[in-house]
C-alpha cells in the first residue's frame, strides 16, 4: 500500500465516530509512533499505546466525532490533508477545520502524525478558555 493510501486508509477508521475497535483502527501506526495533538504547542505523545490511551481519554470528552476529508497530498513518505474533523461535546457539535501531516517510515507505518489547527478557535467553540483547553489536551499527554 502506498503512503497515501495508508493515511487514508487510517482516517477512515475514524471518519464516522469514534472506531468499535481502537486496537485495529491504530495499526497502521508504528510500535514508536508519535501524536502530536496541536503542534507546535502540545508536546507529541509517543507509542502506539500511548496514543491509545490518549484518544481513548479524549472519547471521554468527546462523546462522538466524525472527519470529512477536503484534500490530500503527498510527497514520498510525507502525506498532508486538510480536513474538517467535528466533535460531539455537552451535546454539541463543532466543526474543527485542521492539517495533519503524517510521515511513514521504510515499512509503510504511519511514524509520525501532527496536526496543526487554531487552538483558540477551537477553545471558543467549544465554549472554553484558551487555557483551560489547552491544559486539557496536556493532561491527555501526561
Amino acid at each position: 500500500m502506498n503512503p497515501e493510501a495508508t493515511v487514508r486508509q487510517f482516517i477512515s477508521a475514524f471518519s464516522k465516530s469514534w472506531p468499535q475497535d481502537f486496537d485495529a483502527a491504530l495499526a497502521p501506526l508504528a510500535e514508536d509512533a508519535s501524536y502530536q495533538i496541536v503542534t507546535p504547542t502540545v508536546e507529541p505523545i509517543r507509542g502506539r499505546a500511548a496514543i491509545k490511551a490518549a484518544l481513548l481519554g479524549m472519547k471521554e470528552r468527546v462523546t462522538d466525532q466524525k472527519h470529512v476529508m477536503k484534500a490530500v497530498a503527498a510527497d514520498g513518505n510525507t502525506v498532508f490533508t486538510e480536513r474538517v474533523d467535528s466533535s460531539l461535546r455537552n451535546g454539541h457539535w463543532v466543526e474543527i477545520p485542521l492539517v495533519a501531516v503524517f510521515e511513514l517510515n521504510d515499512r509503510g507505518q504511519i511514524q509520525s502524525w501532527r496536526e496543526y489547527l487554531d487552538l483558540a478557535c477551537v477553545a471558543q467553540k467549544h465554549g472554553m478558555s484558551s487555557d483551560a483547553l489547552l491544559n486539557s489536551l496536556k493532561a491527555l499527554t501526561s
